[in-house]
């Protein structure tokens, strides 16, 4: 079935809504702001030890990690399904969740780890990198989407080079 416009707009505004939600609960006083350390934007500070702090790390893991990568896999898993039943495989699909975990995991290890163990003594500069990570999320996942279905990487070659790529020649590359 197709997607209504209804639902679309419905699914953007609680996307909206659940990141500003945990955007803005730093700034009400449940977790904190602090400066990266190399000082170049502001992240979670991973210094606070009290319970506060600590429930707010492994809450905004679970809701912001887990429990979207669980929707992630069980719905790429579904969609493999189907298209294991119809032998056309038009996206891979354990490459997105592949991608949150690599890009994600990171941050979570950090935030996990920052709730059971004081960080301070790592260094900085490794402090940093999930944070870089994290960040490179919007790029990897155009990538992974553009380059990842058939359609787009015809399109994008079109794009580039003015020829149209044949279907078995689209079909060659993606087996």
């Amino acid at each position: 079935s197709k997607l209504q416009w209804s639902t679309a707009i419905s699914m953007v505004v609680f996307a909206w809504l659940f990141a500003a939600f945990w955007s803005v609960m730093p700034l009400l006083g449940w977790g904190e702001y602090d400066y990266e350390p190399l000082r170049t934007c502001c992240t979670l500070d991973y210094s606070k030890g009290d319970r506060n702090y600590i429930t707010f790390l492994f809450a905004l893991s679970i809701f912001n990690f887990m429990i979207p990568g669980f929707i992630m896999l069980t719905a790429y898993q579904s969609i493999h399904q189907k298209f294991k039943k119809s032998g056309h495989y038009k996206f891979s699909t354990g490459l997105p969740f592949k991608t949150l975990v690599i890009c994600w995991g990171p941050y979570c290890l950090l935030c996990f780890y920052a709730a059971v163990e004081n960080v301070m003594f790592v260094s900085p500069k490794y402090r940093m990198i999930p944070a870089v990570i994290a960040k490179t999320v919007p790029t990897v996942d155009a990538f992974v989407y553009a380059l990842g279905n058939e359609n787009y990487r015809g399109g994008i070659w079109q794009f580039l080079t003015g020829q149209k790529i044949e279907k078995a020649e689209v079909d060659n590359k993606t087996k």
